[in-house]
């Protein structure tokens, strides 16, 4: 069964789950809200989305 689970990356590249988006500690992190079966294929969907987000943005910035 998928929950929400709340992935953050922090300004120094790691990567963690769990706590609310609103927690003060990922003031400074990119923050995501992901649906998966597990906490670790949540961190793999926000690293993915993130990823195509950025190749997206960068795809837009070279016009």
């Amino acid at each position: 069964m998928e929950k929400l689970w709340t992935v953050v990356r922090f300004p120094n590249g790691s990567w963690s789950y769990g706590g609310k988006p609103t927690d003060p500690d990922y003031e400074e992190c990119e923050i995501w809200q992901i649906e998966a079966t597990s906490a670790e294929k949540a961190v793999k969907k926000a690293q993915a989305k993130r990823s195509r987000d950025r190749k997206k943005s960068a795809s837009t910035d070279v016009a």
